[in-house]
C-alpha cells in the first residue's frame, strides 16, 4: 500500500527533487503559493514552495527502495521520528493538491477597490481601481468636479485604502 513520506530538501531545490524523482518513476509533490506584488513600481508574480525545504513523495513501504529517494539530488533525507519515517494522509495531500493548485494571494488592488493617490498633482486622493495599465501603471477613476475621469497613475503613486 502506498503512503506519503514527507522529505527534507536542500535549500530552494524542491523542483529540483521532484523532477529528479519523477524521472525515476516516483511520484513526488510539494504545493505552491503563488503572490502577486508591487516591486519598484512593476507588478512581479512570484511562486514559492508553501512549506520551503519538504516535498511529499509517494511510496509503497514493501516494495519500493527508500534508499534510492535519499540519494536523489536535492534531497537532504527523510524526515523521521526516531527511526520511523514521517507519514502524510492521503486526505492532507488531496487538500493540498485542490487549494494549492487555485491559490493567488495578491496584494495588488482589485476593480473597485478604494486606493489613494500621492504624487505631485494629486496627494491623499481617493480613487476607484480600474485596470492595470501596462506593468508599472495602473488606470484610476478619480472624482473631479462631480465627474469621474480616468487617469492612468504610477502604481508607486497608490496604496489600497484600508477599509475600516
Amino acid at each position: 500500500m502506498k503512503k506519503w513520506y514527507l522529505v527534507f530538501c536542500k535549500p530552494r531545490q524542491e523542483e529540483r527533487a521532484k523532477t529528479n524523482l519523477f524521472n525515476q518513476g516516483i511520484e513526488a509533490f510539494y504545493p505552491k503559493l503563488t503572490t502577486e506584488t508591487l516591486v519598484r513600481g512593476r507588478r512581479v508574480v512570484k511562486s514559492a514552495a508553501l512549506f520551503p525545504n519538504y516535498l511529499f513523495v509517494c511510496l509503497d513501504s514493501q516494495n519500493d527502495n527508500f534508499s534510492v529517494v535519499k540519494n536523489t539530488r536535492g534531497i537532504s533525507g527523510f524526515v523521521s521520528y526516531g527511526a520511523i519515517y514521517q507519514v502524510a494522509s492521503v486526505k492532507l495531500i488531496n487538500i493540498l493538491k485542490t487549494n494549492c493548485s487555485h491559490t493567488s494571494e495578491s496584494n495588488m488592488p482589485k476593480a473597485g477597490d478604494v486606493v489613494n493617490i500621492n504624487n505631485n498633482s494629486f496627494n491623499s486622493i481617493d480613487a476607484i481601481y480600474k485596470e492595470p495599465d501596462g506593468d508599472m501603471r495602473s488606470i484610476l477613476l478619480v472624482n473631479l468636479l462631480n465627474t469621474q475621469i480616468e487617469m492612468s497613475v504610477d502604481n508607486k503613486e497608490i496604496k489600497i485604502k484600508i477599509k475600516s
